[in-house]
């Protein structure tokens, strides 16, 4: 049966890594889930842990067969390699890991036997990448730190394209900015139906006024210190991007003062 695959930042159980005890119908069914949810996603390796199992389990796509993997051990390690890895649980996000470059593999089969498997390139850091969800991790964990800056930057904007960890070309604190911008160019726009409306009318429109600049201004103090938590998350945006952000401040805040003083005039 295809199962639903665990994404971040879903977690599914605290309880992970349990050793199966019980070679029996319900570890084939738990196989033949992991497997089918594989073929449904086209995937090469899928653990039980991403599809909500806390059992030690896993399953890889070698040539044209599966290899089943159960309770798996690595008894033994050799050299280092440096790989660009890819999940299901970060969907079309990648980083760069280090991860051994051979190994050999204790585990047991379907049957309950016990196997040994050396395996290195792809295969090795296939396996080590897999143990790591039998423990209710991922390779975040293997990340150096400024590798987890990068990710953690693709993880925010959702994009796999930040590469350096520099400066974004589109910034979350521009909606906030947008958001402005659209509430001070309808005050604007609004100023002129005064000259149409009855006094009423007039005295709901200088409410309405007195609203926008409130939120407009309470926005802008919000843009302002977000942009620079923004800004810091970018080991090259804390200089570059700070006179950017103090220049829009500023001109917004110089917009708004211009709002209130034609407000003053026409409504007051």
């Amino acid at each position: 049966m295809v199962k639903e695959i665990i994404t971040y930042p879903t977690t599914p159980s605290l309880e992970f890594g349990g050793n199966v005890r019980f070679f029996d119908e319900a570890l084939r069914q738990l196989l033949d889930d992991i497997e089918d949810t594989m073929e449904a996603n086209n995937l090469d390796a899928l653990a039980a842990f991403q599809i909500g199992s806390p059992y030690s389990v896993m399953v890889i796509k070698n040539a044209d067969e599966y290899l089943e993997i159960i309770n798996p051990r690595i008894i033994k390690r050799e050299g280092e390699v440096e790989s660009v890895e890819t999940t299901a649980y970060f969907p079309e996000l990648s980083a760069k890991t280090k991860r051994y470059k051979k190994i050999k593999l204790m585990y047991e089969d379907p049957q309950g036997k016990q196997q040994f498997l050396e395996a290195d390139g792809d295969l090795a850091i296939t396996i080590q990448r897999k143990i790591d969800y039998l423990f209710g991790s991922n390779f975040r964990v293997r990340l150096s730190n400024e590798e987890r800056k990068l990710f953690d930057a693709k993880l925010e904007f959702g994009t796999d394209a930040i590469t350096d960890n520099g400066c974004p070309t589109v910034f979350k604190r521009d909606r906030i900015l947008h958001t402005i911008r659209f509430i001070l160019t309808v005050a604007f726009l609004a100023l002129f139906s005064k000259f149409f409306l009855s006094n009423e009318a007039v005295v709901t429109l200088r409410e309405y006024e007195n609203y926008a600049m409130l939120a407009s201004l309470f926005l802008t103090i919000i843009y302002f210190f977000y942009a620079q938590y923004e800004g810091k998350q970018y080991k090259n945006c804390s200089s570059c991007q700070i006179g950017n952000i103090i220049g829009v401040t500023a001109i917004t805040l110089t917009k708004l003062l211009a709002l209130f003083i034609v407000n003053y005039f026409l409504l007051w």
